[in-house]
């Protein structure tokens, strides 16, 4: 992590800000003038604008990186001259200026905007020339992230045309040439283990957890039998499974950690199909794009990105969203036990029939060679609850008994309900997304924090769907802030 942050800071100090050209708004002669001076100080390119109309203009004969606009302005105002912007030049980073009477007005305009920040008047000189900074720095990522995927597409012509050329020579001469077919066949795998390693320029991490997925997933596809074909194109939909992942800002991927919806978590959700465009082009590569496309697909048809239900998912699909699950559950987390695979196996196994199908449940269970336990019906688990309970409206859903019978061996207990939740955090973030002005915080890296859902415009204004489904998976309702999980 450490790593990461200083080649952050380091890319920002190496960051030639007289290459990108910003454009300032203000019907306020003296605003601009300042601004100017600020901006000018510190070796800025920038042009000014004195209304929204005359902003456009000057956006249509000229490219621009970044638009600082005020709030407040007659004609149109701030809010709408982003939102145009963000139509029309949609790569163009997007800040607001705005006083402190209009904050509630340029909240209400990130959201429609999508605006990178929002700075409030009077402003100080060194944060407003760090957050440009920063902005910049996005914008020549975003830069660096299109000419990769530029590249890789044209990667991916290039491999087509050379496997496609490769293969009708094949075809032209089978009888000589069987034996070394087969050389080819193991080349070419081996040129898209080559062609995963892409996904370790993005995250080492994300590399080491495909290559952990794919090694699983390919015993499972040898113990059900599956033809030399579907386990190669498992193993491979295995390795490149997170390929989609590239295009994702680090921004987009942290906030996913934190639990914080909104335009990243829709990012993240669109991973999978980016994923499945990205490779379906490739010649026999169809397949395991599909595979790739549903790898987040729920069997109860609760997933992403089509909702798909149940024998609709391939077995392929089916087969990376058990592994992929059973991995990530083994990742530490604050203040939970780590499972072991065989507690991990188990907790998969829960969800049989539910976000899993039964048949790749079983095929997990039989190659690590876990024996399964008896289903209990919703067993409840008691947990305690470290915060005041002062303001706390428990949810109005009947109380379950916990089971008294004695605890089984090797059954997930002291981190059953937090893992649980782990578990479920995507499908929390799924569910919640469903409805508008709610959204998920995750506050558990605080001192006595908790896992939040919270609504826009307070609990009231809350959809009762919404409401029922938190008080089903035990959330408790403060009626100050929202909902949280009792689980530190």
């Amino acid at each position: 992590m450490e790593n990461s942050q200083l080649s952050s800071q380091d890319h920002l100090d190496q960051l030639d800000i007289s290459s990108f050209k910003i454009l300032c708004v203000d019907d306020e002669p003296n605003i601009l003038s300042a601004l100017r001076r600020m901006f000018m100080l510190s070796g800025f390119d920038i042009e000014e604008a004195a209304s929204g109309a005359e902003a456009i203009q000057k956006l249509e004969e000229k490219e621009f990186h970044l638009v600082l606009s005020d709030m407040q302005m007659p004609g149109m105002n701030g809010a709408e001259l982003l939102a145009q912007v963000r139509e029309r030049w949609p790569k163009v980073m997007r800040l607001m200026l705005t006083g402190t009477a209009d904050l509630k007005a340029a909240i209400s305009a990130i959201n429609e905007g999508e605006i990178y920040r929002y700075l409030t008047k009077p402003w100080n000189d060194e944060e407003v020339v760090s957050t440009i900074k920063s902005a910049l720095e996005r914008c020549a990522l975003v830069r660096e992230r299109d000419n990769l995927l530029e590249l890789t597409k044209q990667q991916n012509l290039s491999l087509a045309d050379m496997v496609n050329t490769l293969e009708e020579k094949v075809k032209e001469r089978t009888a000589e040439l069987s034996n070394s077919y087969d050389e080819l066949r193991g080349s070419y795998i081996a040129s898209v283990k080559a062609y995963s390693t892409l996904i370790g320029l993005r995250d080492s991490a994300l590399l080491a957890h495909s290559k952990s997925v794919a090694d699983l997933a390919v015993r499972m596809a040898k113990a059900a039998n599956c033809s030399q074909n579907d386990t190669q194109d498992i193993y491979i939909a295995g390795l490149l499974h997170d390929i989609g992942k590239i295009g994702l800002s680090d921004e987009t991927l942290s906030n996913l950690t934190k639990g914080v919806g909104g335009y990243s978590k829709k990012l993240y959700q669109a991973h999978a199909k980016a994923g499945q465009d990205c490779l379906s082009g490739l010649y026999e590569m169809e397949r395991i794009a599909f595979y790739i496309g549903t790898h987040h697909e729920k069997f109860d048809g609760s997933g992403f990105p089509n909702g798909l239900r149940g024998d609709a998912i391939p077995f392929g699909g089916r087969v990376l969203a058990v592994v992929e699950a059973f991995e990530e559950i083994q990742i530490k987390k604050k203040d939970v036990e780590q499972l072991s695979p065989r507690d991990a196996a188990l907790l998969i196994n829960d969800y049989s029939g539910t976000a899993f199908c039964p048949e790749v449940c079983k095929l997990l269970l039989k190659v690590l060679g876990v024996v399964a336990l008896h289903k209990k019906s919703q067993p409840a688990v008691v947990t305690e609850n470290t915060e005041s309970t002062e303001g706390v409206v428990r949810p109005s859903t009947p109380e379950v008994v916990a089971p008294t019978t004695p605890k089984q061996d090797g059954v997930p207990s002291k981190s059953d309900v937090l893992i649980k939740n782990l578990l479920t955090h995507s499908e929390l973030l799924s569910v919640v997304a469903k409805y508008p002005g709610a959204q998920v915080f995750d506050e558990r890296d605080q001192a006595n924090g908790y896992l939040w859902v919270r609504q826009a415009g307070g609990v009231d204004n809350a959809n009762p769907k919404l409401v029922k489904w938190l008080g089903d998976h035990k959330f408790l309702l403060k009626a100050d802030k929202g909902w949280f999980l009792p689980v530190l």
